[in-house]
């Protein structure tokens, strides 16, 4: 068990996949965000997968049983969720400096759309003829007396079985390990919320020509992983009584394309002097 007074003290609690993740992936990432908290803005590619989020959320929370259906779609209803995507990513986008940029992730939306919805529409692919319940739902565990908070995707639900789906919009057909580990959390998480009903967790992953599902089974290995990661941060903690004291541990790599960003640039010479 990790004293959780170690985090307390960065202000570090409740933990979530995707600060672990940062720290084990890109140490000064986590060093700004997490215990510097400069708040960067989303980029273009964040900004497409949330829009398309919100746009399958939208689809999905409006569903009427009796409205008509061409090809399994009610095209009413899913013209007003592609516009409510447009929307969400358009205002998202509007102060972006780079516009080429911000206009070619904008060009991925509806196919990307396309396939999540017709997925996530498939009793046969994802929830297996149960309904859907909400999206973006909070769920809570712990890991070696860590507190650990996440949302997740889209959680369907019948009376023996509750499936999740963790939708990841990307530009090319690849599994992360930070997505595996991520999930690996929120089944733990999941299991523990609906301990009398079967949990299947998937990611779906697609891009706006291909999908693949990725089934989330046995994770002891991912555990084992996302412990180690978290007991190298309490020990690196420990010992540190400041937050300068958490950046001398870590040197920048100005190689890295994390710097192509100038905000990042400006805050880590702020930090690091270089």
């Amino acid at each position: 068990m990790i004293d959780k007074k170690i985090f307390e003290k960065f202000n570090l609690l409740p933990f979530s996949p995707s600060r672990l993740n940062s720290f084990k992936n890109f140490p000064c990432g986590f060093v700004l965000r997490y215990i510097y908290e400069y708040d960067f803005p989303a980029n273009e590619k964040m900004i497409r997968g949330s829009s398309i989020e919100h746009g399958i959320h939208y689809y999905l929370s409006n569903q009427q049983e009796e409205a008509e259906l061409v090809d399994g779609i009610n095209q009413t209803l899913y013209d007003e969720a592609k516009r409510t995507m447009f929307n969400y990513y358009d205002d998202g986008t509007k102060f972006v400096l780079d516009q080429d940029k911000a206009e070619k992730e904008r060009s991925m939306l509806e196919p990307s759309f396309n396939i999540a919805l017709n997925c996530l529409l498939d009793d046969n692919i994802t929830f297996k003829g149960s309904d859907f319940v909400t999206s973006q739902m909070e769920v809570t565990t712990e890991v070696l007396g860590v507190p650990f908070r996440g949302y997740v995707d889209f959680v369907f639900e019948s009376e023996q079985l509750v499936t999740v789906i963790d939708l990841k919009s990307k530009s090319r057909l690849q599994k992360n390990r930070s997505d595996i580990l991520q999930q690996a959390i929120y089944k733990k998480a999941l299991r523990e919320k609906y301990k009398d009903k079967a949990v299947d967790v998937s990611m779906l992953i697609v891009t706006p020509k291909k999908y693949e599902i990725v089934d989330i089974l046995n994770t002891e290995k991912e555990m084992k992983e996302i412990e180690m990661s978290l007991i190298s941060l309490a020990n690196m903690m420990k010992i540190c009584k400041t937050k300068d004291n958490v950046a001398s541990l870590i040197t920048p790599n100005l190689d890295d394309w994390y710097w192509s960003d100038k905000d990042k640039v400006l805050a880590r010479e702020e930090i690091w002097g270089i």
